[in-house]
């Protein structure tokens, strides 16, 4: 019979053959398919091994004596291995890195919101054993079947603990939709701490059907609540304008309904400019302009030079984004900035008919100087992490009173005749009626030591919420009131304090007259629950305010003490948010790229990744 053909080509001295279609590269592990030909082989080579490449160039030419036909007492000769740096490292991997190493990339999926599958990326592959060779990456069912379910079930149980040590719990909900047009829910939790610190957690995340209901979203939080062991401690939900969440709240679970003041504002803004024709029509033809610089490479050029022929920062003009109103405000005022130029540019360009004219761009004006205290007010509400409810009632007093009496005459005028300010106060005037007449919001801003009573303008509206907070602390001090009827040995418990006072009395004594009378002011002391909250709240209002940039938190850590039954209501009312989205997404393009990160994510993998991701980072 005749001898086999001898491999010839140098490539094989880093391949191996498994069987007739299969080749191993011996320097990656990679499996590779055979037919025949060494081409795809050598190209391998060439891409992922470069050195090795070079070193088989040199052998070219070179071939090797053909293989004899060898006796069966000889051995099968093996060709002189290449050092392999990654082969001793594989085989010998750490445990303890391995452990750190999947740690750190579950950190990575949790934090960037990445799909499981990116441990399937050919280019993440190559880089992670570029940066460790002895790291073996976890497979996506590793992943999703253990590894982070492992994590989720130990981030539940701490959570629970924390909820465990407090009483007063507000929710928030937040809906979004996927890239995949699917809706979903987030369910948040906002509560103090004993340490009087702030916690924001989410406790979970639904798919909603089109075909929910209210009925059916109450079932479901009301699920959620008792999952957590939270439902009697739920003070408040803050949920945004959808109408079937809203019913579900306040008609079905019949609890305190809060709308979420960053989507009020923001209606209140494009209701106002959707009602003025011709501030709508203007915003459409900037947007008109700014598209064109967008999509014309030669306009965009033109401006970029006239940018730097007038030392001025090589900029692109702001597109307005239709969720945030505040874009439309920022893309005018970049417009007025750079009138001239951009008309300049037109021109240049041939499209003069795009050019805007005097009485257009007085309009421009006007317009950013009636919604400049508005964008000031969407400042405030991102000035904090957290933006609590106590904040909101002196933001809207503070744009009503600038509406109404603005220190310069022209900007207070223009709310009464130019067409976008007269609708903005009718907008605010509609949506924020009554506001300090709402016990839940009046004593949110009557406990938050930076304002007091201070934006409040009825104090028929103060006295109301104090007498509610009074009548609140008796309600939780009650059982812990000891009454006892008045006999020979009469106890006064001085509120606040736990000093007692003993008197003796005698059935006759020149203090007989006295005695009784302080025998009836003890009587009516023990069995009047209000004189200690009557005291705290009286005290804790005569308190100066606090500058408003500190934080009233610390303030009641470190008063508290002072006022052991207010405090309790302090914690109801100040771990409420204002906003049911979270502040860092409010008015931010980082918010859109949250929203489209987490839309990528698979609908069993939502909940989990959501979860950890607000809880862990």
């Amino acid at each position: 019979m005749a001898s086999k053909r001898a491999r010839r080509s140098p490539v094989w001295t880093f391949m191996k053959k498994t069987d007739p279609r299969t080749v191993v590269c011996l320097l990656c592990k990679d499996t590779l398919k055979f037919c025949s030909s060494t081409s795809s082989l050598m190209k391998h080579i060439s891409s992922k091994h470069p050195a090795e490449y070079a070193q088989l160039r040199e052998e070219k030419g070179h071939r090797p004596e053909p293989a004899r036909k060898l006796n069966r007492k000889e051995t099968t000769p093996q060709p002189t291995p290449v050092p392999d740096m990654t082969k001793k490292k594989t085989s010998k991997a750490d445990p303890c890195k391995k452990r750190e190493l999947d740690q750190k990339l579950a950190l990575m999926i949790i934090q960037d919101m990445q799909p499981f599958s990116v441990v399937d990326d050919e280019g993440f592959k190559c880089l992670v054993k570029a940066l460790d060779p002895c790291y073996e990456l976890p497979s996506k069912r590793e992943l999703s079947r253990s590894y982070f379910p492992n994590i989720y079930r130990q981030e539940v149980e701490r959570i629970k603990k924390e909820l465990e040590d407090t009483q007063a719990i507000s929710l928030a909900t937040e809906t979004w939709t996927s890239a995949n047009t699917k809706h979903f829910i987030t369910i948040t939790a906002h509560f103090i701490s004993p340490e009087w610190k702030l916690k924001s957690v989410v406790l979970e995340t639904l798919m909603m059907q089109e075909a929910h209901t209210a009925a059916d979203i109450a079932k479901e939080l009301t699920t959620i609540c008792n999952n957590w062991n939270i439902l009697n401690k739920v003070c408040s939900v803050v949920t945004d304008n959808v109408a079937n969440v809203t019913l579900a709240v306040s008609n079905i679970m019949k609890l305190c309904h809060l709308q979420c003041f960053a989507h009020t504002l923001n209606l209140v803004v494009k209701d106002s400019v959707k009602n003025t024709e011709e501030v709508n029509c203007l915003l459409e033809k900037i947007q008109l302009i700014v598209s064109y610089f967008h999509h014309s490479v030669e306009a965009s050029n033109k401006l970029s030079e006239l940018q730097e022929d007038n030392n001025l920062p090589v900029k692109k003009l702001i597109q307005s984004v239709e969720a945030r109103w505040n874009s439309s405000y920022y893309m005018m005022q970049q417009f007025v900035e750079q009138n001239h130029l951009i008309a300049m540019a037109l021109c240049l360009m041939g499209r003069n008919d795009l050019c805007l004219n005097t009485e257009e761009l007085e309009l421009v004006i006007n317009t950013l100087t009636v919604l400049e205290p508005f964008e000031e007010a969407t400042k405030e509400m991102v000035a904090e992490e957290f933006t609590p409810l106590s904040k909101v009632l002196p933001i809207v007093k503070g744009l009503q009173d600038y509406m109404h009496s603005s220190a310069d005459k022209n900007d207070h005028k223009l709310y009464t005749t130019f067409p976008l300010g007269v609708e903005l106060l009718q907008q605010m005037t509609r949506r924020f009626h009554n506001l300090e007449g709402s016990i839940f919001m009046g004593a949110a801003s009557l406990l938050d030591p930076r304002f007091k009573n201070v934006p409040f303008a009825d104090p028929t509206n103060v006295e109301q919420i104090e007498k509610h907070l009074v009548s609140q602390m008796q309600g939780t001090d009650s059982a812990k009131t000891e009454v006892q009827a008045p006999s020979m040995s009469v106890k006064i418990e001085f509120p606040g304090s736990c000093q007692t006072v003993t008197i003796q009395t005698k059935k006759s004594s020149i203090w007989a007259k006295f005695d009784a009378k302080i025998e009836e002011i003890a009587h009516i002391s023990s069995t009047d629950p209000s004189t200690g909250p009557s005291i705290e709240m009286r005290r804790y209002m005569e308190e100066a305010p606090i500058p408003r940039e500190e934080d009233p938190l610390e303030w009641w850590k470190k008063h508290g003490v002072l006022f052991p039954k207010l405090q309790e209501q302090a914690k109801m009312f100040l771990c409420s948010p204002a906003s049911s989205v979270p502040a860092e997404r409010l008015f931010s393009e980082a918010g859109e790229l949250v929203s489209q990160r987490r839309s990528c994510l698979k609908d069993k993998h939502v909940n989990m990744i959501t979860f950890l991701n607000k809880n862990m980072m």
